[in-house]
């Protein structure tokens, strides 16, 4: 399986309070799980490891496959940085 670390995304945490500096990361096809950090990096491992732990509440075998590619993925990032 190829990895892929462009598909992790990393944007600023919106706050209200300027002097908070966090980053959120989430997988393209899986927006919805969000992994927070100071760093893009620390982002990034929180995201695998959220991903990680819905591996075993996951519907099918084939939205397994997509989290664990979306892992690889971010495991793939995290190297990278």
């Amino acid at each position: 399986m190829i990895r892929d670390p462009s598909q992790v995304i990393v944007l600023p945490e919106e706050q209200p309070c300027v002097s908070v500096h966090a980053l959120y990361a989430h997988h393209r096809d899986i927006p919805e799980v969000r992994g927070e950090g100071s760093s893009p990096s620390a982002a990034a491992a929180r995201l695998a490891e959220l991903l990680a732990q819905t591996l075993d509440s996951a519907p099918s075998d084939w939205r397994r496959k997509m989290i664990e590619r979306a892992i690889d993925d971010v495991r793939a990032f995290v190297e990278r940085n």
